[in-house]
């Protein structure tokens, strides 16, 4: 009973944030510049649109597509390049926050054995249940909307769940080499590929990379390449590189999808969260 309870905590801001009354946000507000079909419904096949500096801009209010995970396993091969292809075809179907509900990540034996006993365990010492930063991808599979704005030097992502905050540097900067602490978020940087975005993020503090507590270490390295095809969808395709943790490197592709005419609302969650003393095994 204990483990079920200590689970559903760990959803229940996902789940208190869908429902808040309107009341507690913003009155509503029409989204400018919004392409729109005839009957009022947003053009999500519109054409991208662009920066004055010419590239895709990502600005905007996003939320994931349900049922639009997936990916698949890379080798690690002796000269591998440093930014591996994207993933093709259509990915597996997956369930928000797992990486591996219909993946096969590849876990080295001990990193399978403690994930499995963290779901055995009921989630109990999840991040996001203690209302700690949670890990990239548990950020990425979150169902709380994520707000982008975008300068020619900074991507900032703000993200409903627990206030997250993520900045990606796109000013020429690389990876930091005077021995950086570690962040929760890690140290992002990012180049344009054409009319894609490659963002490399290392440095990052041990955590839980997905709900069901797949390891992460400070070892690791994730590497992010995204798309934005149209005004109202947004690709990723993320790759997992921590040889501690996993045999091979593998990749993610989570899809998003646009909202309009809203705004993130203000979730704080307060650290050390004790609620769970109250109630029996």
């Amino acid at each position: 009973m204990m483990m079920k309870l200590l689970q559903s905590l760990v959803l229940f801001g996902c789940v208190f944030a869908l429902v808040a009354p309107a009341g507690a946000q913003w009155p509503e507000f029409p989204t400018r510049d919004v392409p729109r079909n005839e009957d009022g419904s947003i053009d999500v096949d519109a054409p991208t649109p662009r920066t004055a500096s010419g590239v895709p801009d990502f600005t905007g209010l996003w939320e994931i597509q349900p049922g639009a995970i997936g990916g698949g396993t890379q080798s690690r091969e002796e000269g591998q390049p440093d930014l591996p292809e994207a993933t093709d075809g259509t990915p597996p179907l997956a369930t928000f926050f797992d990486i591996g509900a219909n993946l096969d990540v590849p876990y080295q034996d001990w990193a399978r054995e403690l994930r499995d006993q963290r779901v055995a365990d009921g989630m109990k010492d999840n991040p996001d249940a203690h209302c700690l930063p949670m890990g990239h991808m548990q950020f990425h599979l979150h169902p709380q909307p994520r707000e982008i704005i975008q300068t020619d030097d900074l991507i900032l992502m703000l993200y409903e769940g627990n206030a997250g905050q993520r900045q990606i540097f796109l000013d020429g900067r690389g990876s930091p080499d005077n021995d950086p602490l570690p962040w929760w978020y890690g140290y992002s940087w990012g180049r344009w590929d054409g009319d894609e975005l490659v963002v490399t993020t290392t440095h990052m503090k041990e955590t839980w990379l997905d709900v069901n507590g797949s390891p992460f270490t400070e070892q690791g390295t994730i590497i992010e390449r995204i798309r934005r095809p149209s005004y109202g969808r947004m690709e990723f395709d993320i790759t997992i590189d921590d040889p501690t943790v996993y045999t091979a490197p593998f990749t993610v592709r989570v899809n998003h999808q646009i909202m309009v005419d809203t705004n993130l609302i203000e979730f704080v969650c307060i650290e050390n969260e004790q609620s769970s003393r109250y109630f029996d095994d």
